[in-house]
């Protein structure tokens, strides 16, 4: 696993950092430039090592509602001009989308669990 791509997306586009034996002691970062923290590091490449997944809006409206959370999410998006636009105008759920982790997020539901509700949407039977 090559350690510097994993880096170079948490870095500016300019950043030029040089990796002498691909682990995250031998980066050697730019002056001046406050480098991530290993944590940021690993937390990178798991997020990149762990594809998004998607369902369709249906499956996932479905899959809230029988875990009880449909009202509330449906409040939640109707208070938020960009969630509204992003619920009207799309239609496949994606794990990776960042309106709805940060709506997700306002809620008190994490990224695993927004994960695992498309997990059993996508499972569900329409």
């Amino acid at each position: 696993m090559d350690i510097l791509k994993y880096v170079m997306k948490l870095c500016p586009p300019d950043c030029a950092v040089v990796n002498t034996d691909n682990t995250y002691e031998g980066l050697r970062w730019p002056d001046g430039f406050v480098p991530p923290t290993q944590a940021e590091v690993d937390a990178e490449m798991a997020r990149q090592a762990t594809p998004p997944i998607e369902t369709t809006k249906l499956r996932f409206a479905l899959e809230l509602k029988a875990r009880g959370m449909w009202p509330a999410v449906k409040a939640a998006i109707a208070a938020n001009e960009d969630a509204t636009m992003y619920w009207d105008f799309t239609d496949i759920v994606r794990s990776d989308n960042q309106m709805l982790l940060a709506l997700a997020g306002q809620m008190g539901v994490s990224a695993a669990e927004v994960r695992a509700i498309i997990t059993a949407a996508i499972a569900r039977t329409v």
